[in-house]
């Protein structure tokens, strides 16, 4: 089935869709755009999705808090030596 047959097909059960059904439906619909829905992008032009991006702060945010990070200060004593 093509992707214009699908969209056509759920358009028709969507008008029968009783309103819960259609309540849960929209919300996996929403969560999933959300999900994959582009909030950035890298210094390489691709882009970073919304679950990307909250993984890779979840990621720094641990390795923040286990002391693996170099302070402001000694990024610049660095840059200062270049």
């Amino acid at each position: 089935m093509s992707t214009a047959q699908i969209k056509k097909s759920l358009h028709k059960y969507v008008d029968t869709l009783d309103l819960p059904f259609l309540n849960a439906v929209h919300n996996l619909i929403k969560a999933h755009v959300e999900e994959n829905s582009i909030v950035g992008y890298n210094s390489k032009g691709k882009p970073i999705a919304a679950r990307e991006l909250r993984t890779r702060v979840k990621s720094s945010q641990a390795r923040m808090d286990k002391g693996q990070f170099i302070s402001h200060e000694d990024v610049e004593k660095e840059a200062a030596s270049w």
